[in-house]
């Protein structure tokens, strides 16, 4: 039941060839994977080319420079090689493959940055060059570096917008709030102003009973009552930078009203000048025109009264806001994303090796087909079992030769970290004996066709296994195949134990798909060797097809 192990033990070179294809599924996995494990950590080492032209601008009497600000930030980033030119040696670095993109800032950036609230407002064009025939995904790499470059852009355009408008609702609230102030001290003044003329209208009647008392009380009352309407007007003249447009109307009336009760008050206190001791003239006019005084100061404190309140009104809405650089910040760029991965992943290979791994080893499958003559003569063994046992027994050890010297590689030269490495190791194993027999029986049956058939095979499951891009990218036939061919499964179930998670085609199905395509193999295999036994002719044909001498 050995045979097979014994020929090989009489040819040394084949035997050493036998143990060099074992290795194949290492060697390939260790050059193709060794050369992407973690292309993410050297990107710093790609060119970028950055070509600023912009001339900078006015914003608001402050000079900007959007292009400088930006490469002066990019200078001090180490995401990419960033490197700085004209647009003449940009070009040439592109054409040659020297850079993988070229970032333009237009000349009119910070021109247009400025005028983005006014009517000629456009938008800044960012020129984005990438050479994807040098190197495509490497231009993809370029042109997200890009993308950054026009995110960053905007958010420094939005910010420095955001802070002049907080800067300017500041300002406003910082004036309503000196205006109401004003505002309030005046109307202290005109209560005063009332009180007085109040007693003024009391004095001058009670001058109007007596005629010879107080006059020059009277006086002394009467012009501080002017001399207070002199200081209200300097105040309303004051108001004028801080009051509203809708309120402007209001101020002036107010200040109309004031010169009239200091003309008014003028002639009262002329009136009172003429009444001497023992002089009683007129004083009923002198109090009639002292009432109508204090209804004017009546008024105006209850105009006063009136902007107070939409002056109030107005700081209301300021209520609760923090008018800051920093809050500024916050509206600019007011989004924080929290990424949460359901798999620790370390690097790019780590999520590549299920993939290449399948691969490898399908692969070190047709290599020991095409070494190994599994078309030997039935003369050499002593029945169907006996043929069947024997190179059964050969394919299982070359299984666990190639996977445990796989393994061996992935975790002490990688250091692949895998949750479970017990189902890992097993699922190589039953992965590589499922593709192994079934190649024995199509080179058994269909001798070099079946070697051309494997090779259609993991053409196929190459590009239906989603090993690389989502299957969802694939055409309708891959994505049928998907569900269908052992790679799949076997690419699936490595990633889930090597990160800890269940997918749709679980390790559990895999294990039972590959078991049944392992025993369905072995007896259709045990099937083909009983009719070559029985049949000679039928054995001269699959020689025949094999093109091979024993």
């Amino acid at each position: 039941m050995v045979n097979d192990f014994k020929n090989i033990l009489k040819k040394p070179i084949l035997l050493i060839s036998l143990l060099a294809i074992a290795t194949i599924p290492a060697i390939y996995t260790t050059i193709f994977l060794g050369s992407m494990w973690n292309p993410y950590d050297s990107m710093d080492q790609l060119k970028v080319d950055v070509v600023n032209e912009d001339e900078g601008a006015e914003l608001d009497g402050e000079e900007i420079s959007l292009g400088q600000d930006l490469v002066d930030e990019l200078k001090d980033n180490e995401e990419f090689k960033w490197q700085f030119t004209d647009m003449k040696e940009a070009s040439d670095d592109l054409g040659r493959g020297e850079v993988y993109a070229v970032v333009k800032i237009p000349e009119d950036a910070s021109d247009k940055a400025g005028n983005l609230l006014k009517s000629e407002a456009e938008n800044i064009d960012i020129e984005i060059q990438t050479n994807p025939g040098y190197n495509f995904l490497g231009s993809v790499m370029g042109s997200n570096a890009g993308s950054a470059i026009k995110d960053e852009l905007g958010l420094s355009i939005t910010e420095m917008y955001t802070e002049t408008l907080v800067e300017s609702m500041n300002d406003a609230k910082e004036s309503n709030e000196e205006l109401l102030d004003a505002l309030t001290e005046m109307q202290t003044g005109v209560d005063e102003l009332i009180e007085g003329s109040e007693s003024l209208e009391s004095g001058l009647m009670e001058l109007d009973s007596t005629m010879n008392q107080s006059a020059g009380e009277l006086s002394e009352g009467n012009q501080q009552v002017t001399d207070g309407l002199y200081e209200m007007n300097k105040n309303l003249e004051a108001m004028q930078s801080q009051v509203p447009p809708q309120m402007q109307g209001q101020l002036d009336g107010f200040s109309a009203g004031v010169d009239e009760l200091i003309a008014g008050n003028e002639a009262v206190q002329d009136g009172i000048d003429q009444v001497g001791p023992g002089v009683s003239q007129s004083t009923g006019e002198l109090a009639e025109g002292s009432r109508s005084m204090t209804e004017g100061l009546t008024e105006l404190d209850d105009g006063l009264n009136e902007m107070i309140a939409e002056v109030e009104d107005g700081l209301s809405e300021f209520d609760g806001l923090v008018l800051s650089d920093e809050n500024a910040g916050f509206i600019a760029d007011p989004i924080d994303v929290t990424e949460t991965e359901v798999t620790e992943i370390e690097n790019y290979g780590q999520t590549l090796a299920p993939y290449i791994i399948a691969v490898s080893l399908f692969l070190g499958c047709i290599a020991f087909s095409v070494l190994y003559p599994l078309n030997r003569l039935t003369e050499n063994y002593r029945n169907t079992f006996t043929m069947t046992v024997s190179k059964t027994l050969l394919v299982m050890t070359h299984a666990l030769l190639s996977t445990g010297v796989l393994f061996s590689v992935l975790k002490f030269g990688f250091e692949l970290k895998i949750a479970e490495p017990g189902q890992f190791y097993l699922i190589m194993l039953l992965w590589t004996l499922a593709a192994l027999l079934v190649i024995t029986v199509l080179v058994s049956l269909l001798g070099n066709v079946g070697k051309f058939i494997a090779v259609i095979l993991l053409i196929l499951q190459l590009s239906s296994s989603a090993g690389t891009f989502p299957i969802q990218t694939a055409g309708n036939l891959y994505q049928t195949l998907h569900p269908v061919l052992p790679m799949s499964y076997a690419v699936t179930a490595m990633r889930e134990v090597i990160f800890d998670f269940e997918a749709v085609l679980t390790t559990q199905s895999t294990m039972v798909y590959l078991a049944v395509i392992i025993v369905v193999a072995i007896i259709v295999f045990s099937l083909i060797n009983l009719l070559k036994f029985k049949f000679r002719k039928f054995e001269n044909v699959t020689r025949e097809m094999s093109r091979v001498e024993f």
